[in-house]
């Protein structure tokens, strides 16, 4: 696990600029950095060292002028590696995983490297022999790359790269950056800025399941998908789903255990943690994990993780955290994401994470079952179902509408009209971004941010989810594949990422390799909801393995509860993303100028 910095263009008074932009992600890699500088292409590594703890493993790597630094970690890399050395000779000079990428892409080039590598991980490539510069992100989009494209002092285009967001503001500051309000707007929507925008116009978000090529030559530019989630459920055997998905879990964690350092997992209790705890444990001994309590006893699940982690005799460690952890950290949401995020759960999970940093290197999490394997209620819930007959009900929206926008903030009548409106939607992607408590078109703030920031009135609020949607998939099928489009990656797995490699920790997710989401899309969805259970095919797979207490209980969300005494956020009446926005990036709410740049000219070169 690592920070990746590069950019196309660089002279060499330049650099220490170019070094001050990459140092930005010390925290992504506190154990050591280096970088190379060929040809103007500045490519920077910051190092947490993970597989082969020698300088062996140091990146940037080159072989046969192609240069590659990567973030992450590729699970079948043993496997690639031999293959590599018996069939094309190829010579390695470490043991780390990440120098598969650079001999695949020699021996394979770069689509048949992306077609066979399974992993989590954003990349750079350069060729010097082609004058290509290739960025990749893995399938689910499980770690970040972000990119920027800006014109030179020729008029040609040139590109920057790097595993946050800050990195390439430190990179463009002397330019000037300006805020991309639509941006912002559609934070208001889905709680995160959605791939690919990001904060800034000009810088993106490379979209998960993506190659982005450039060109030096000519300065151009082109992106493709190389990875699509099938749709096709064609396993309708239970024997055979039962022996595909237990091979597949166990193949997966026993890929990611793999390291040169200390590995545990997060265990709080549920299904997926206490799956891959489970498979962790059979090749572990008193492997260690890790979980923090609550003291608001409606959401703590101490009780539940204990129970797991004696039956598995694991080395269980918790920590209480303070019921007023919101207030005591609000600020992270800034520190950490460097642009609007709304998951409030983003606060506990950093505590797990600090915690963990406390006794391992690196966790093993349960990401992803949820989206794979149809453990969210709105799956199977009766909402799901208002399609069929909510048009009863939708000559009622204008006036809840009005009451909600003219109505006393937080008075009981504006609480009503707000949860009645739910049931007055028409369009299900509204649904989906009411019930995750984002912001409708309809919406008094949000129709004044549009007005004060220009937002074209035809702006399609609805253009994230609308591309994942597929209406020709069952309701259950379509709503879990918008979910691993959209929440998933751009939400979720950010969360994790962020306060994982804050306190320098790599978090895997066994539950979202390509292999594993490739299965768990096969299987039918009679399997899936086995005896009508959320995720009842993997807790059948596992009920004589786990406590049942555990498996079949009420799904329970990560959050920290009621929090006590004064409560700096309390709402008053207004939405989660109107606070943030208030208090974190109050420069946003009103009609702002292009960020001014100062003096300096890079990354222009003479």
């Amino acid at each position: 696990m690592c920070g990746i910095f590069g950019h196309s263009e660089v002279i060499s008074s330049q650099l220490e600029h170019a070094h001050a932009a990459l140092h930005t992600l010390a925290h992504r890699g506190p154990n050591g950095w280096s970088y190379t500088h060929k040809n103007n292409v500045y490519f920077g590594h910051r190092r947490l060292s993970i597989i082969d703890l020698s300088s062996n493993g140091t990146q940037p790597m080159e072989s046969q002028g192609v240069y590659l630094i990567a973030n992450g970690e590729i699970y079948n890399f043993q496997t690639l590696r031999e293959e590599l050395k018996s069939n094309h000779g190829a010579v390695f000079r470490s043991g780390s995983d990440c120098e598969v990428l650079l001999h695949g892409y020699i021996h394979w080039g770069i689509d048949s490297l992306l077609e066979r590598i399974d992993g989590m991980f954003g990349l750079a490539i350069y060729d010097s022999n082609t004058g290509k510069i290739y960025l990749a992100r893995d399938h689910a989009g499980i770690k970040p790359l972000y990119y920027s494209t800006y014109a030179n002092s020729a008029g040609k285009t040139t590109l920057g790269w790097a595993s946050e967001l800050q990195a390439l503001a430190t990179l463009h500051a002397p330019q000037g950056l300006e805020y991309d309000m639509t941006a912002v707007y559609d934070f208001l929507t889905y709680l995160c800025v959605p791939a690919p925008k990001s904060l800034y116009k000009n810088i993106h978000k490379l979209e998960p399941a993506h190659v982005l090529t450039f060109d030096l030559a000519t300065g151009s530019l082109s992106k493709r998908r190389y990875w699509h989630l099938p749709t096709s459920r064609t396993i309708s055997s239970d024997a055979e789903a039962r022996e595909k998905l237990q091979s597949a879990i166990s193949t997966s964690v026993k890929e990611q255990l793999v390291a040169d350092v200390t590995v545990g997992t997060f265990l709080s209790g549920g299904v997926d943690s206490s799956i891959v705890s489970y498979e962790a444990a059979q090749l572990v001994p008193q492997i260690t994990t890790c979980s923090i309590s609550f003291a608001d006893p409606s959401v703590d699940e101490t009780h539940f993780a204990n129970m797991v982690a004696k039956q598995l005799g694991t080395n269980h460690i918790t920590r209480l955290v303070s019921q007023n952890l919101v207030n005591e950290k609000f600020h992270m949401l800034r520190d950490l994401y460097q642009e609007p995020f709304g998951d409030s759960s983003a606060f506990p999970t950093y505590q797990v994470c600090q915690l963990a940093s406390e006794n391992m290197t690196v966790v093993l999490t349960g990401d992803g079952g949820d989206e794979l394997f149809g453990g969210y209620n709105h799956y199977r819930s009766k909402l799901m179902q208002l399609t069929h007959w909510q048009g009863f009900l939708f000559p009622l929206r204008t006036p809840v509408s009005w009451l909600k926008n003219h109505t006393a903030p937080g008075s009981k009548l504006n609480k009503l009209a707000r949860k009645a409106e739910i049931f007055t939607l028409l369009n299900p992607l509204e649904r989906q971004i009411r019930l995750r408590g984002g912001l409708l078109s309809t919406d008094a703030f949000k129709q004044a941010f549009r007005k004060t920031h220009g937002i074209p009135e035809n702006y399609d609020d609805l253009w994230y989810h609308r591309q994942f949607y597929k209406p020709e998939l069952s309701l259950s099928s379509r709503s879990m594949y918008l979910d691993f489009h959209t929440i998933l990656p751009d939400t979720f797995l950010t969360k994790v990422d962020r306060a994982s490699m804050a306190v320098a920790i790599e978090t895997r997710v066994p539950l979202l390799s390509k292999r594993m989401c490739e299965i768990a899309w096969s299987l039918t969805e009679d399997l899936l909801f086995t005896d009508g259970e959320l995720k009842g095919l993997l807790k059948s797979l596992y009920a004589d393995k786990l406590p049942r207490a555990c498996l079949y209980r009420k799904k329970q969300g990560f959050s920290v509860g009621k929090a006590e005494g004064s409560d700096k956020l309390a709402l008053h009446g207004r939405t989660i993303p109107e606070v943030i926005l208030s208090q974190l990036y109050p420069e946003l709410l009103s009609p702002v100028k292009p960020i001014s740049p100062n003096a300096s000219t890079f990354p222009h070169a003479a």
